[in-house]
């Protein structure tokens, strides 16, 4: 049985992490064929910025529905609203949208994407900018 002082210092360790919610189940094949793409280059088909036309690759081959669009502040209005940082979730911001793995060391957003620095990699953002959070929908 635990004593009193190492539950309470416990109970002080859980209060204090940041709160990440789980990955949906729906969400792992996603991420999963992201890690699978980390280091490739720009997709055939794809113009410069080619970040949301990867991310409408990525969610057709994980058999979600498309945004169609090759613009990343377009996903601010694709698939269904959520909560912020959740594993697993799209994270939208002006310039680039990618998908939330949980944080990183300094307490950003860590999130994979296409295009950054020029290949699929993982990166760490601010929360803060974000322009919406968004769930990724089956495709119909």
């Amino acid at each position: 049985m635990m004593n009193k002082t190492i539950r309470a210092a416990i109970a002080a360790i859980a209060l204090a992490l940041p709160v990440f919610a789980a990955a949906p189940a729906q969400a792992t094949p996603l991420i999963k064929l992201m890690e699978k793409d980390l280091g490739q280059r720009r997709p055939n088909g794809c113009p410069s910025k080619w970040c949301a036309c990867y991310m409408d690759q990525i969610l057709k081959r994980a058999g979600f529905d498309v945004r169609g669009s090759f613009r990343a502040r377009d996903f601010a209005s694709y698939g269904k609203n959520t909560k912020v940082a959740k594993v697993g979730s799209i994270m939208v911001m002006r310039n680039h949208v990618g998908v939330v793995m949980g944080k990183c060391s300094n307490g950003q957003v860590k999130i994979i994407s296409g295009n950054y620095s020029k290949k699929v990699a993982v990166g760490c953002y601010p929360a803060s900018k974000a322009i919406a959070w968004r769930d990724p929908i089956k495709a119909r």
